[in-house]
């Protein structure tokens, strides 16, 4: 009757155990993905604050790596792929495991103010990752 109380005890205790770890390494890669989202947002505002008049302004074509053509412009419409911000070593592509892929796409949109579209840009990011 000891043996079962003690191993019933054990399997709860490994259980909470485990369960810390699984919750530290989800919680690290929710930051690292965090932190790669808002460093390619503060690159993107800074092409943005460079020249937002000039629509063939190539600030350091395939700035991020060469999976950029090398003219294209960070703020042309269109898909953007940027995984190497996320590349080994990085908690979100780690050794033995699918690496994470990083991209943004950008889509020209009418603000309103009589400009037409492509006066202004929406851009959605995707980063996807193993948990």
């Amino acid at each position: 009757m000891a043996t079962m109380i003690a191993a019933v005890t054990t399997t709860a205790i490994f259980s909470v155990v485990l369960s810390g770890f699984v919750s530290s390494a989800k919680a690290d890669k929710r930051d690292a993905a965090a932190m790669a989202m808002r460093h390619a947002q503060e690159v993107l505002k800074s092409y943005v604050s460079v020249d937002p008049g000039n629509a063939s302004f190539v600030p350091n074509s395939g700035r991020w790596s060469a999976e950029n053509p090398p003219t294209a412009w960070a703020l042309a419409p269109g898909p953007h792929y940027i995984s190497s911000l996320v590349a080994s070593p990085n908690p979100l592509s780690p050794a033995g495991v699918a690496a994470a892929t990083f991209q943004y796409t950008v889509t020209n949109v009418d603000c309103g103010f009589g400009a037409g579209a492509g006066a202004c840009k929406q851009v959605v990011f995707s980063l996807t990752y193993a948990d």
